[in-house]
């Protein structure tokens, strides 16, 4: 089984997935909080949840410890998503998506110590190479405006580090028990996270409350599409974390800044009214430059 295609998945979807997000911010939630799109995020594990316990019952034949520890990272991932998209309210797609390449750095260390896991010098320099293309696939050459962007950076960066944190608890569980054991409890704690806000947050409750009753049906079906491509690409991320080393999984996601770009070409030419990316000369010779550097890291990364 190529763990490659299977990781490759989730930046594909991912990046669709940020399209959306953006959308559903500057339309809908701009006015009334991430703390209410959080809470969206969230709710897709009390769907998730039972649908696995439906094919796969034996979901209780975990240890007690490890059971705890994986619903503590559907947590993890939850909170994850919130200085995301504070980002994402602060900046443009196009800059945000490039720093979760901190993810396969922070991965590296935390495996390299929990799970003992060492790459080889080739594998380092592969996944140097596409991470090399990921950033240069999203500098953008024309802005005037080239100040670090520090507010925006320690939001990506903590959430890459929740990220890391929580591709690694998940492969410890899921080595112990199973892909889909460790799946239905980290579901489970997405779900317990929901109440949790709904419950003890009351910001966010009143947010979530006032989205749902002005826009019932465009936020409640778009957000629904949003969340099963957001599962369907997690469960591609994790169940290629347990066929190849998480930094090398990780390094993989780097290709969401291509899907991001491509996606966002498609968007200009169909729905120019969605989404406008540029297709000057030389932006397109840049992006065939990046590409083709990722594309070289990742035949080198594929190699026997």
């Amino acid at each position: 089984m190529n763990w490659f295609l299977i990781a490759l998945v989730a930046p594909a979807l991912w990046s669709i997935s940020i399209h959306i997000d953006k959308y559903l911010i500057t339309k809908y939630f701009r006015h009334h909080g991430t703390g209410s799109l959080l809470i969206f995020s969230s709710l897709i594990g009390a769907v998730a949840f039972p649908i696995i316990f439906a094919f796969h019952p034996n979901v209780f034949d975990i240890n007690p410890l490890h059971t705890l520890l994986i619903i503590v990272n559907g947590f993890v991932y939850m909170l994850a998503l919130l200085p995301y998209f504070f980002a994402l309210e602060q900046d443009e797609a196009s800059i945000v998506v490039p720093m979760f390449q901190m993810i396969p750095v922070f991965s590296y260390v935390l495996a390299l110590f929990v799970l003992g896991e060492v790459l080889t010098t080739r594998q380092i320099l592969s996944g140097l190479l596409v991470l090399l293309g990921a950033v240069a696939l999203s500098l953008d050459l024309s802005e005037s405006d080239s100040r670090f962007k520090k507010k925006v950076f320690v939001l990506m960066l903590l959430s890459s580090f929740l990220l890391a944190l929580n591709g690694l608890i998940f492969k410890l569980v899921a080595i112990d028990a199973d892909f889909w054991t460790a799946s239905f409890w980290e579901y489970v704690g997405f779900a317990l996270f929901a109440l949790f806000l709904l419950v003890f947050v009351k910001s966010y409750r009143k947010q979530f409350m006032k989205v749902v009753q002005a826009n019932k049906l465009p936020v409640l079906g778009l957000n629904g599409l949003n969340e099963v491509v957001n599962l369907t690409a997690k469960l591609s991320l994790n169940f290629a974390t347990l066929l190849a080393p998480l930094a090398l999984v990780w390094v993989v996601n780097a290709f969401e800044p291509f899907f991001v770009f491509t996606f966002g070409v498609l968007l200009t030419l169909l729905f120019p009214h969605i989404g406008a990316e540029s297709l000057a000369k030389h932006h397109l010779a840049q992006k065939i430059i990046a590409i083709s550097i990722m594309l070289l890291g990742t035949y080198l990364l594929n190699l026997g």
